[in-house]
């Protein structure tokens, strides 16, 4: 269960989120009020989980919401559905493969007296990911989890440093989670980052085939990433929000957002910890790059076993036991994405990290949405659950809150994606055409499925 939870965690990547995602949410967000936010976000997010959950006890499938659209809504939403999936899941990998070029070159660079582009370590990092990535489970699980360790580690000694110094100049208070301030300023651009943040923990149901008792350990591991994810964040915000104080953190935020967290880490770390904090960014990333590959994979691994793509990529590895021609594929996609930014000179943060994260965090609350409404429909019409809580109320509420965090995304796009561009505000159209070509995948298949079963009877 735990090496699953490390594969959630690491696509949420504290770290990269922390430094990158908390100055700009307190700068346009409700300010003081972020570690509300992440608890909102958590809260809607578990209520999700409860009907996730449910589905996941009846149905275990590498395909997670592929297959989840397919029985509860039908097949031709399962299948747009994977589309979205695999387009959400493969835009933002390439984004955070130009993440992690960017902060390597800034960081490695002037300790080697090197000028590599940012690009050449995005390809050392494609390699890393790729050799890792067709190893078994466990493998990949402790690498992982050896990075989270440590990035969650030097977050929360910072955390409990400023504890134990007492906080800022106002001490320590609860304000950051009373209602006033969790909903000022604009309080659903906050929820909006802080669903953001949680991108990727849907993946517990992906790993289903390849754990003992999937009945028992996806749903303990997606209640689990989901807790220790809302909670981590919740308390390592609130705490650095406490070091600058609940009436001034905004505006050290407008200040110098780029050293928000730098800063405090010198004063309570010294410089040492600071180091140690930009060392363990570049594997933050790097963890997040081998989750969201090994959560690919296993989609274009479903989509080929079921004659959707490809038969070819649901080729198994004779001695790791992993899918590794989808493995190669999923890279081989990377590689392009990558190398088409790099020739149209896309800035590597601003540009392909930002835009495709909007893109992607739009593609997965959606399905979040439609995969609430097939768990209602599933356990209505078969009846294998007949607890209300699980698979009525719970299910109904989560489309609620998803449906609504939809709409923020949507209307909030600008500052989610830090552009007012014409095509970032075409994002949720793209997404939507798609969803509609992988409807369109799977009508034609059930059509020739149909003609040939015609053909057949005629010929008997």
């Amino acid at each position: 269960m735990w090496q699953i939870v490390f594969f959630v965690i690491a696509a949420a990547a504290p770290l990269t989120g922390m430094l990158g995602i908390i100055p700009v949410a307190i700068r346009l967000g409700n300010g003081a009020g972020v570690p509300g936010a992440f608890v909102v976000a958590g809260v809607i997010l578990l209520i999700f989980s409860v009907g996730y959950a449910a589905m996941s006890r009846q149905v275990v499938n590498a395909g997670a919401f592929y297959a989840y659209l397919a029985r509860g809504l039908g097949q031709s939403f399962g299948v747009g559905g994977a589309f979205v999936a695999i387009a959400s899941y493969t835009t933002m990998q390439v984004g955070v493969y130009a993440l992690f070029g960017f902060f390597a070159a800034l960081i490695v660079n002037p300790l080697v007296a090197l000028h590599l582009p940012w690009f050449a370590y995005s390809a050392v990092a494609i390699a890393l990911v790729q050799f890792l990535g067709m190893r078994k489970l466990d493998l990949n699980g402790l690498v992982l989890g050896l990075f989270i360790t440590a990035e969650m580690g030097i977050l929360l000694a910072l955390s409990l440093s400023i504890v134990l110094h007492g906080g800022g100049p106002e001490g320590f208070n609860l304000r950051p989670f009373a209602p006033r301030e969790v909903f000022s300023g604009h309080p659903g651009i906050a929820i909006m980052f802080a669903l953001a943040s949680f991108v990727g923990f849907e993946a517990t149901a992906i790993y289903g085939e390849e754990s003992r008792n999937p009945k028992r350990t996806v749903p303990l591991a997606t209640y689990a990433a989901v807790s220790i994810i809302m909670v981590f964040f919740a308390f390592t915000t609130w705490a650095i929000i406490s070091s600058y104080g609940v009436d001034h953190v905004v505006a050290a935020a407008f200040a110098d957002p780029g050293n928000f967290w730098f800063a405090k880490s010198d004063a309570y770390l010294g410089v040492i910890g600071t180091g140690i904090m930009q060392a363990l960014l570049l594997s933050s990333i790097f963890a997040c790059l081998l989750a969201f590959h090994n959560t690919i994979t296993r989609y274009l691994y479903a989509l080929g076993r079921e004659g959707l793509l490809w038969g070819f990529l649901a080729g198994i590895h004779p001695r790791f036991q992993s899918p590794y021609k989808a493995s190669y594929a999923q890279t081989g996609c990377a590689v392009v994405g990558v190398l088409g930014s790099v020739l149209i000179g896309a800035d590597p943060l601003t540009v392909i990290f930002s835009w495709t994260s909007a893109f992607a965090t739009i593609g997965i609350v959606g399905l979040q949405f439609l995969v609430s409404a097939a768990v209602i429909v599933f356990f209505r019409r078969n009846g294998l659950d007949k607890r209300v809580w699980n698979t009525m109320v719970a299910p109904v509420l989560g489309m609620s809150g998803l449906g609504y965090a939809l709409y923020l995304l949507v209307v909030n796009l600008p500052a989610l994606s830090g552009s007012d561009d014409g095509f970032v505000r075409s994002f949720p159209w793209i997404m939507l055409a798609v969803m509609m070509v992988g409807v369109g995948v799977s009508v034609r298949r059930r059509g020739a499925r149909m003609r040939g079963l015609a053909q057949l009877v005629d010929e008997v």
